[in-house]
Parts: structure tokens; sequence; C-alpha cells
């Protein structure tokens, strides 16, 4: 019986996604006894069964929507209810929409579905990494088995201990921007 079920297994899982869904939900439906089968099982052998995304609620042609400290509640419910069925766009549409201030729930959806923004910044707080890894590259060899701190190329400090490299480096006024990489002792 095990190898007749092994031999069933591999079948399915050699369909097509779509197939061993349909598969699952046939074998899933019923349990051998006839009983209706809990929906929510499934087998380890067949991936889970999508399910589409929930509609998007409808407004009733009667229902105000308008952006007022009364309707706030109502707006915010019906905006939750959006985002909870993939329709965030339509959801970033309608507070768009809304003045600030209008109330705190509202004002809370407005800056968490306002669109991201993406700002440059300055450089990182380190140094070149490019010149540090070319130092490494052209000098690793030298320093097998040891921390060296770099800053844009220029060695600050090697030693066996990470923790006195620094101590050291923190007392000779290098440590600000410093880079510290292990060499192995087969290198990097």
């Amino acid at each position: 019986m095990n190898e007749l079920l092994e031999k069933a297994i591999d079948k399915i899982r050699a369909l097509p996604d779509a197939e061993q869904n349909a598969m699952a939900a046939l074998m899933l439906e019923r349990l051998a006894d006839g009983r209706q089968r809990d929906k929510t099982f499934g087998h380890p052998w067949i991936s889970p069964l999508r399910s589409r995304p929930p509609e998007p609620p409808e407004v009733s042609e009667g229902e105000d929507l308008e952006a007022t400290p009364e309707n706030a509640e109502r707006i915010s419910r019906h905006i939750k209810a959006l985002v909870e069925a993939s329709c965030v766009p339509e959801a970033r549409r309608i507070v768009s929409e809304i003045r600030p201030g209008v109330s705190e729930k509202l004002d809370y959806w407005k800056k968490v579905l306002a669109k991201p923004v993406a700002r440059l910044a300055g450089p990182g707080s380190g140094g070149d990494m490019r010149k540090d890894m070319m130092w490494i590259e052209n000098n690793a060899d030298d320093y097998k088995g040891r921390w060296v701190a770099l800053r844009n190329g220029v060695l600050l400090g090697n030693h066996e201990s990470r923790v006195e490299l620094r101590q050291i480096l923190r007392q000779s006024g290098k440590l600000e921007k410093s880079f510290f990489v292990w060499i192995g002792n087969g290198g990097l």
C-alpha cells in the first residue's frame, strides 16, 4: 500500500500547479467514509489551494462617505476593508481626497497609505570601501590570522584580538570611520 501511495504522490507532484490544486480540491472534498472534509486540511505533497482575494467592499448608493468627523469611523472601516481586500490603490485614492485634520484615524490612514518616497542621502559613515577592498586584495597574505583596521585603503592597525585593536585605535584617535576585517589563516 505504501508503494502505491508513493507512486500516486509522485504523479501528483509531476502535475502543473493548477492541476495539483484541482486534484487537491477533489481529494480534500470528501473523506473515505463519505463525510465532508474540513476545507483547511492540506497535504504536504500538494501545493496549498490558492484562494482568490476577497472582493472589495462596495459602497451603497445612499451611503454618505463625505470626509466629516461624523463619517470618519465609517470611512476608516471602508479603507481598512479595501486594504484587507488588496485594493490599496483604491484606498490610496480615497485618502488622497481627504483633507488633513478631519480625524485622527483618517490622518493615520493618510500616513500609512502615502506613496513611498525615496531620498538620496550623503555618503555612508565609513570610508571608501573600494580602496579598502583593494588594500585587502593586495595585502591579506601578510596579515593572516589577524584583525586589520582600514580607512580609505590605509592600514590603521592590526592585532590578533578585535577588542584590543579597537582599544588601540580609540586611544590613538583613529577609531572613527574605521573598517575592521578578520583575515583568516587561509587569507580572505
